[in-house]
């Protein structure tokens, strides 16, 4: 990819190849100068194992439409049907509001198994409340953060975590996320936290990460990346009594929550509930989290849903 210094700052590929090149026991991690170097015999097959086309995940930095669509027309035209490719970008904070309006019953709300990352305006004052350091000001002097949310929880982004790295490979330059981030969104990119397919592989992409930068596992645990390092503890307090890895290494700093202490959490997005109906929510919280945790177990189940539902359910899976 040979594109603009702007179109690198604002895209990144999320897993796939850059995850495959920070697993590679070859590769070199260069915090300085923000870049990964992988060796040129790399290579990641576009099939997976089951038959069906492997995913590119593409994130754009920005909530503009135009953006957006721009860099998916780029994408299609570069992978020419290879990949399944999936871009987004970050989210207005509408989906956000309807979520907090109808938080019990609402389809907004219990539709939502995967975290987004949101723009969020003053309006947005019951989500915004606790975070208020993390504000900043726009140009026409409104003010604004960000958050990554995964109903019914939220955390400020402290933007220095969104910085964007260039893979390396041979004549290649890829824009990837800092690889501590690679990490990290695998953790609470889903209600019911790592995938049981993929925790072997992000062990062993933080092993290698942590091995080869161990300052990233400090930016990450405290520093821009450690607020969405906690959202994906406080998502293992959904499920307690799971197998659930400990990639960070922090299982002494965070505990899991009883459901009654959970709902009372500063990272809770709707305040003004009764305790009761809180809980309530996050019992619906925990359901989705199990059933999604066996149908990511089972491999039959997992295979056919990628092959052919995932695209079809793209606005439920996007959060629409």
């Amino acid at each position: 990819m040979k594109e603009s210094p702007e179109f690198y700052s604002k895209v990144q590929i999320i897993g796939g190849v850059g995850s495959a090149a920070l697993m590679d026991h070859d590769v070199v991690i260069d915090v300085k100068n923000k870049e990964v170097i992988a060796p040129e015999s790399m290579d990641l097959p576009t099939m997976r194992p089951n038959g069906s086309r492997r995913d590119l995940d593409v994130l754009v930095l920005s909530s503009s439409t135009a953006e957006i669509e721009a860099v998916e027309h780029l994408i299609d035209h570069t992978v020419k049907g290879e990949l399944d490719p999936s871009v987004f970008g970050l989210k207005k904070e509408g989906p956000l509001k309807k979520q907090m309006l109808s938080p019990i019953f609402g389809f907004a709300a219990i539709r939502t198994c995967l975290s987004d990352r949101y723009e969020v305006s003053n309006e947005t004052e019951l989500l915004l409340t606790p975070y208020s350091s993390q504000l900043r000001i726009s140009r026409d002097g409104g003010r604004f953060g960000m958050v990554k949310s995964l109903f019914p929880l939220a955390v400020p982004i402290d933007p220095e975590s969104l910085e964007t790295w260039v893979l390396t490979v041979g004549d290649s330059s890829i824009p990837i996320p800092n690889p501590a981030m690679s990490i990290i969104n695998y953790t609470n990119r889903s209600i019911s936290g790592i995938r049981p397919k993929d925790k072997s592989k992000v062990e062993r992409l933080a092993s290698n990460v942590f091995t080869k930068a161990p300052e990233l596992r400090e930016w990450a645990i405290h520093g821009p990346g450690s607020s969405q390092v906690y959202l994906g503890e406080l998502l293992k307090s959904l499920t307690p009594n799971k197998n659930h890895c400990d990639v960070f290494g922090v299982g002494n700093l965070y505990s899991r929550m009883p459901r009654s202490t959970l709902a009372e959490h500063e990272s809770f997005m709707v305040k003004d509930l009764s305790h009761e109906d809180k809980c309530r929510i996050l019992a619906v919280a925990a359901m989705k989290a199990d059933m999604l945790s066996f149908a990511e177990s089972n491999k039959h189940i997992s295979a056919f849903f990628q092959k052919f539902i995932e695209r079809r359910v793209d606005s439920i899976v996007k959060n629409k």
